[in-house]
C-alpha cells in the first residue's frame, strides 16, 4: 500500500509545479526535483531489508556475483532518474551524457567479473 502513499505524493508535487510553471519555470523544476529526491530517499529506506537480504544470501553463497548486480541496479537507477531530470529540464544533451556515464559506470563495476569469466573460459579451453 506504500506505492499508493509514494504515487499521490508525486502527483502532489507534479500538480504543484504545474501551477508554479506558470509564473516560474525555475521554481516548478526545483519543486519536482526535491520530489524526486524525497521519494527516492523513502524508497531506498523501504528497499533497504531487500538490500539486507540480498547480501545475506550473497555471503552464504560466497559469491560477489549478488553484488554486483546491486551495484548495477543502483547506479542504473541513479543514471535514469537524473537522466530524467535533465530531461525535464530541457537538458537532452546533459541527459545523454548521464546516460552514458551510467553505463560505463556499470561496465567498469563488472569488469572483474568479466575479466574472471574470461579466464575460466581459457582455463576450460585449454582443457
Amino acid at each position: 500500500m506504500e506505492i499508493f502513499g509514494i504515487g499521490i505524493c508525486a502527483l502532489c508535487a507534479v500538480l504543484f509545479a504545474a501551477l508554479v510553471q506558470k509564473s516560474n519555470k525555475e521554481y516548478a523544476l526545483l519543486i519536482s526535483f526535491v520530489a524526486v529526491v524525497v521519494l527516492l530517499f523513502v524508497i531506498l529506506q523501504r528497499a533497504e531489508p531487500l538490500v539486507n537480504e540480498l547480501e545475506t544470501l550473497a555471503g552464504s553463497l560466497g559469491s560477489s556475483a549478488v553484488q554486483l548486480v546491486l551495484q548495477a541496479v543502483g547506479i542504473t537507477v541513479i543514471g535514469q532518474t537524473v537522466s530524467r531530470v535533465c530531461k525535464d529540464a530541457g537538458e537532452s544533451a546533459l541527459a545523454y551524457t548521464v546516460d552514458l556515464a551510467a553505463r560505463v559506470a556499470v561496465l567498469l563495476a563488472a569488469l572483474p567479473m568479466v575479466g574472471d569469466i574470461l579466464n575460466f573460459l581459457s582455463e576450460v579451453a585449454a582443457l
